[in-house]
């Protein structure tokens, strides 16, 4: 069967260039596998890679790799099968393979959204709205299912009912960080999760740059949304612009070490992100969202009028509002009930539906 031969095309312990070069030849992993070391060199294939190939056609690790698929519910998909994500495919170092759990029918618009580990409330709440809002107008959201704003884009697009990917830096026996675990369920119920390592393969340090690659391959534009200078954010926008995406970047705060990155991006020509607008201009996309049609009294309307000048905290509302403390609780509670507004990190409040 072509997934046995496929693997193990994908476990050889041979450069990624030069699978894809063999693979160029227009030939399939059975068979490679069936022919000697004169047929592979009389392809063109080198002399100590063919050695290797002939050395290794030992598919007792594929056999083992299989069981676990089958017993934990992930997937295979390899470069030439029809399934393979296509932006992913057309950059110079695609996977060879991805494992995946979920939903492998990606959204034709994808965009990712990156950005610290260590994020402020300030950007949680940016990445989550904006991603919840793009998600209403069928644009996947790919992220690295990281702390801080990974976790938040992912959550946006999953209150919104959106499409997302979590692109991972370790095998699917290492799920990281830990905590995230129950999130990548979420995911996988509408959403797909991809890795290109083995099932056993811890998180390394060294993974994830590897793996950002990956993250902007898979999309059409990356939105950075807090990132310090040297931070693995900026290392996923130098693939994104050698792999010919589009960079945009949410302003912060000029005294945070968190937003030079952004602020850098912007200084050397990223589009500047305040609002969906902005990305919704880039892809093309009219927004046509209609104004509520959940009916409000006036004290809602008024509420609501002030969270949209800036997401803002419960004492900063009252501060705006003048309502007694117990009538805002109770005002605030009926527009969370009718999917209005949402409590965020850091106690802000923000609009998830107009």
């Amino acid at each position: 069967m072509s997934l046995e031969y496929n693997l193990w095309f994908f476990m050889l312990k041979i450069n990624r260039r030069i699978k894809r070069e063999i693979m160029n030849l227009n030939i399939t992993p059975k068979e490679i596998f069936n022919k000697n070391l004169d047929e592979l060199v009389y392809m063109g294939i080198d002399i100590i890679t063919a050695e290797y190939i002939v050395k290794n056609k030992d598919l007792k690790p594929v056999e083992e790799i299989i069981k676990q698929m089958n017993k934990k519910n992930f997937k295979f998909v390899f470069m030439t099968d029809e399934v393979y994500p296509y932006l992913l495919k057309s950059i110079e170092d695609a996977p060879i393979g991805l494992f995946y759990i979920g939903n492998i029918m990606l959204p034709k618009q994808l965009l990712a959204i990156v950005g610290s580990r260590r994020a402020t409330n300030y950007g949680k709440t940016i990445a989550y709205k904006i991603s919840l809002e793009l998600s209403k107008y069928n644009i996947g959201i790919v992220s690295g299912m990281a702390r801080g704003i990974d976790t938040e884009a992912h959550n946006g697009a999953i209150d919104s009912n959106g499409f997302t990917i979590a692109v991972l830096g370790s095998g699917f026996n290492n799920i990281y960080p830990k905590e995230n675990i129950k999130l990548m369920n979420k995911i996988i119920d509408n959403g797909c999760v991809f890795t290109e390592y083995l099932p056993d393969v811890k998180p390394f340090s060294f993974n994830f740059p590897e793996r950002n690659r990956i993250i902007s391959g898979l999309s059409n534009a990356v939105l950075v949304v807090e990132a310090g200078i040297s931070s693995g954010s900026m290392i996923t926008v130098n693939y994104a612009l050698e792999q010919g995406r589009d960079v945009f970047a949410v302003p912060g705060d000029i005294y945070k070490e968190q937003s030079k990155g952004c602020n850098k991006l912007i200084k050397e020509g990223a589009k500047l992100v305040d609002t969906t607008d902005d990305i919704l201009e880039e892809f093309g996309i009219r927004n046509n969202t209609k104004k509520y049609n959940i009916e409000l009294d006036e004290y809602e309307k008024n509420i609501i009028n002030y969270i949209n000048e800036g997401n803002l905290t419960f004492e900063q509302i009252k501060l705006k509002c003048k309502y007694e403390t117990s009538f805002l609780l109770s005002k605030l509670t009926i527009l969370e009930c009718k999917g209005i507004i949402k409590r965020v990190y850091g106690g802000n409040y923000v609009i998830i539906k107009s």
